[in-house]
C-alpha cells in the first residue's frame, strides 16, 4: 500500500510526516471548512489518490477529477481550490482547463496550486501559462512535505473565502440595486400618474377660471339686459307720461286721473323689477335654516318666463350650511338654464331623500337634449358639477326619450341632529316676508 507521500514520487522525500499532535492541531483548523471542495487533477501515477488521502485525513473535502471536459463548470461553481500537477497543465486537456479559468465571473479567482519538479525555466513557463488564466497561482516544487501541502491549501481556501464574501456582497449590492431600480420605477410611475393628474386638475381649474369669468360676463350681460328691457323702459314711460302731465298743467289743461294712476303703476312695476334684481344679487347668505325659504323665493320670482314650483318631501332635511349654499346655487343655475333653453311649460324643483342621500332635482318638460357629451361641455353644467364635488356630492344630468331635462344632485346624508326650536316658524315667517 502506497504512503501519503506518493505525490512526491518523482523525487525523494524531503521532510518526515507530521506527528499525531501536529496533525490533530491542523485537522481541527481545516474541519471548519469541510464544505469547500479541493479539486485534485493529477493524471500520472497515484499522485491524485495520495494527495486526496493526505487532505482527507486532515479534514479537507476533496474530489479527484479524472475528466476535465465533464467537470469544468464545477471549478467556478463550488470549488474552493484547484490542486494539480504540472503534467495535468501540460496535457492535451490543459487548454480546456485554462479556458474554464478564463471564463470565471469577475468576482472569482480560483486559487491554483501546481506541483512541479522542473527547473527555474520550467517553473517560469508554468507560472506564465497559469497566470494568464488564474489570478492566484502557487507553485510547489517537489519534493514537498505534507505540512507544506496543508499550509498551501489552507491559504488558498482562505483566499477563496474572501472571494465568496465579495461574491455575496456583489450579489447583495445587485439585489439592492434591483430593488432600488424597481422602487424608482414604481415611484416614477406614481409620479407620472400624479403629475398627469395634477396637470389635468390644473387644466380643469384653469377652465373653471375661464368659465367663472364667462359667467361673470354672462351675468353682467343678463343684468344689463334686464335693466334695459325692464327697469329702463318703465322709467322711460314714467318720464314720458310725467312730461305729458307737466305740459298739460303748464297749458292749464285738464289732467286725466288715469294718467296719474298709470304713472303710479309704472313706478310700482319699476320698483318690483328693482326688488327682484336686488334679491337675485344678494342671495349669497344661504344657510341650512333658510334653504327651503330661499328656494321658495327663487321659484316665486316674476322674472321667470316659465312657471316654477317647489316640491319638498317630508323626508328631506339638510343641516350643513355650506352644503345648503351650494345646493341653492346648483338649483338656481339649473332653473336659469331651463328658462333660457328648455322651452318648457313648467319647471319643478324637488327636494327629496333617497336611502342615505339628500336629493335635489330640477326637472323641466322642455325639448331636452340629443347629445349628452355636447351638453356636458356647457358652461353651466361644469359649474354645477364643480359645486357638487365641493360638498362631496355627485351631479347627474339626463334627458328622457320623451324630452325634458333632469338635473339631480345626490348629497350623502349626515346623522341628523335634533332641529332647533323655532326653525319651522322662522322659515314660514321668512317665506311670508319674502313673498311680501
Amino acid at each position: 500500500m502506497r504512503s501519503r507521500n506518493d505525490f512526491n514520487s518523482h523525487a525523494p522525500v524531503a521532510d518526515p510526516l507530521m506527528n499525531d499532535a501536529t496533525r490533530d492541531k491542523h485537522a481541527g483548523m481545516s474541519r471548519m471548512h469541510k464544505d469547500e471542495h479541493v479539486i485534485i487533477i493529477a493524471p500520472v501515477g497515484q499522485d491524485a489518490e495520495a494527495m486526496a488521502v493526505a487532505l482527507d485525513t486532515e479534514g479537507f473535502e476533496t474530489q479527484i477529477c479524472h475528466g476535465l471536459d465533464e467537470n469544468l463548470r464545477q471549478f467556478t461553481d463550488s470549488a474552493g481550490a484547484l490542486l494539480m500537477t504540472e503534467e495535468a497543465l501540460e496535457s492535451a486537456q490543459g487548454s480546456l482547463l485554462l479556458d474554464a479559468l478564463k471564463a470565471q465571473p469577475p468576482w472569482s479567482e480560483l486559487p491554483l496550486i501546481i506541483l512541479t519538479s522542473g527547473g527555474e525555466l520550467r517553473r517560469a513557463g508554468l507560472l506564465d501559462l497559469a497566470a494568464a488564466a488564474a489570478g492566484t497561482v502557487t507553485l510547489l516544487e517537489r519534493p514537498i512535505s505534507t505540512l507544506t501541502l496543508l499550509r498551501s491549501v489552507q491559504v488558498a481556501l482562505r483566499s477563496r473565502r474572501r472571494q465568496y464574501q465579495v461574491r455575496d456582497l456583489v450579489t447583495q449590492l445587485a439585489d439592492l440595486n434591483q430593488t432600488l431600480e424597481d422602487r424608482v420605477r414604481e415611484r416614477t410611475v406614481e409620479l407620472f400618474a400624479s403629475n398627469k393628474k395634477l396637470k389635468s386638475e390644473m387644466g380643469r381649474r384653469k377652465g373653471l377660471e375661464g368659465e367663472i369669468l364667462a359667467i361673470s360676463d354672462r351675468e353682467q350681460q343678463r343684468l344689463g339686459q334686464e335693466l334695459h328691457d325692464g327697469l329702463c323702459q318703465h322709467l322711460t314711460a314714467v318720464a314720458f307720461m310725467a312730461r305729458s302731465v307737466a305740459l298739460r298743467l303748464k297749458n292749464h289743461r285738464v289732467i286725466d286721473a288715469k294718467d296719474i294712476e298709470k304713472i303710479a303703476q309704472l313706478v310700482n312695476d319699476a320698483a318690483t323689477d328693482t326688488r327682484n334684481l336686488s334679491r337675485a344679487l344678494h342671495r349669497i347668505d344661504i344657510d341650512a335654516a333658510g334653504f327651503v325659504a330661499a328656494l321658495e323665493d327663487l321659484v316665486d320670482r316674476e322674472i321667470w318666463k316659465t312657471p316654477c314650483r317647489l316640491e319638498v318631501k317630508p323626508s328631506f332635511h339638510v343641516e350643513n350650511d355650506a352644503a345648503a349654499a351650494q345646493l341653492y346655487r346648483i338649483a338656481r343655475e339649473a332653473v336659469i338654464n331651463a328658462n333660457k333653453h328648455a322651452k318648457a311649460r313648467q319647471i319643478v324643483v324637488e327636494l327629496d331623500r333617497s336611502g342615505k342621500e339628500i336629493v335635489l332635482r330640477v326637472i323641466d318638460d322642455g325639448v331636452g337634449f340629443p347629445d349628452k357629451p355636447k351638453l356636458k361641455q356647457g358652461l353651466g353644467s361644469h359649474i354645477m358639477d364643480y359645486r357638487a364635488r365641493l360638498i362631496g356630492a355627485r351631479l347627474e344630468i339626463d334627458s328622457s326619450k320623451q324630452g325634458g331635462t333632469r338635473v339631480a344632485c345626490y348629497l350623502p346624508d349626515v346623522p341628523l341632529q335634533s332641529p332647533r326650536k323655532g326653525n319651522g316658524s322662522q322659515g314660514n315667517s321668512r317665506r311670508k316676508s319674502l313673498k311680501h
